[in-house]
């Protein structure tokens, strides 16, 4: 999903929040010295523990609350005006609706808050409605709706406005398998249409499937900025062979000989037979233990290359 992006929609300065403490009066930072930016066009992850402040980073820059100190930049221009919140979507973590309204006049109401009325509002439901997969389900009571379906409202009334910035805040929680499946099929289609997504998620194989780079919080800082696609040219592959033999003594030696330069070797009794396993760094001692396995006679169950996962990024980052 990358291309080449290179007008920045959002861009934080040195952005800061505290809170007072209650008790002591004093106050505590939740973020500190954030500085960031957000491509048009990409699908950007917000990552972090619990606690992290990755909420607090997300509304401080909707203005639900306002920073202690830094920049919050919207297209170039500081963000403070309605006109330039009006280009910005948002769904949050629990999105509340009213029960007792129907999908469509929940819409309605959102699309008027969004200054839009006639036809152009009905034209602009019905549109999104479609998007989302919610078109036959108009007149279905909100209370009535599974928890993937007001999922799909919370998107809907996040993009009736058609938002050049989309906030999503941790889109995946409390889905099956199905539900997130569509939910990145409908951010995937926002991402094609050319709207920003600034994604925050616990889901990291979602966030590695979706997004063009991603920035890591830890404790209120930001720790680490990255491209998906580089990652895994930066972070260390392995390559795995796994041997086989009927004769464990013999075996044994061979295989001692053969990964004299593996970084690990693990052993495997069963049934009558031995698997060895063998961790190396390089594929040019790989390759070579796997030419002398043949030559000894070893059974080859498998020879691969291991790439990190976005998740074993994740925790040796927040780890250190």
């Amino acid at each position: 999903m990358n291309s080449n992006k290179s007008k920045v929609i959002l861009e934080l300065r040195h952005l800061s929040k505290s809170f007072r403490s209650h008790w002591t009066f004093r106050h505590i930072p939740a973020v500190q010295d954030i500085s960031l930016k957000v491509f048009e066009g990409e699908v950007f992850g917000f990552l972090g523990h619990n606690g992290a402040g990755k909420t607090t980073v997300i509304k401080t820059i909707l203005g639900l609350i306002s920073a202690t100190k830094g920049e919050i930049l919207f297209c170039g221009q500081s963000l403070k005006g309605p006109k330039q919140r009006s280009q910005i979507g948002y769904l949050p973590e629990e999105a509340y609706f009213y029960d007792h309204l129907t999908v469509r006049e929940t819409m309605v109401l959102c699309a008027t808050l969004c200054g839009l009325s006639g036809l152009t509002r009905s034209v602009k439901i019905a549109q999104t409605l479609n998007l989302l997969g919610l078109e036959k389900r108009e007149q279905q009571s909100v209370r009535t709706l599974s928890k993937g379906l007001k999922q799909r409202l919370g998107l809907a009334q996040a993009v009736i406005n058609e938002p050049s910035l989309l906030f999503l805040d941790e889109p995946f929680s409390g889905l099956d398998p199905i539900g997130r499946y569509e939910v990145r099929s409908i951010i995937k289609e926002l991402h094609r249409k050319g709207t920003a997504v600034f994604i925050s998620s616990h889901i990291l194989s979602d966030i590695e499937d979706l997004c063009d780079r991603v920035a890591i919080m830890k404790q209120g800082h930001l720790i680490k900025t990255f491209a998906l696609a580089d990652f895994k040219s930066e972070c260390s592959s392995e390559f795995i062979l796994s041997l086989g033999s009927n004769n464990t003594a013999d075996a044994t030696r061979d295989v001692q000989s053969i990964g004299s330069k593996a970084s690990t070797i693990s052993e495997e009794k069963l049934s009558g037979a031995v698997r060895f396993t063998l961790h190396f760094i390089t594929y040019e001692d790989a390759r070579a233990a796997l030419k002398e396995a043949m030559d000894s006679g070893l059974y080859i169950h498998s020879f691969e290359r291991k790439s990190p996962n976005l998740e074993e990024v994740f925790i040796k980052t927040v780890s250190q």
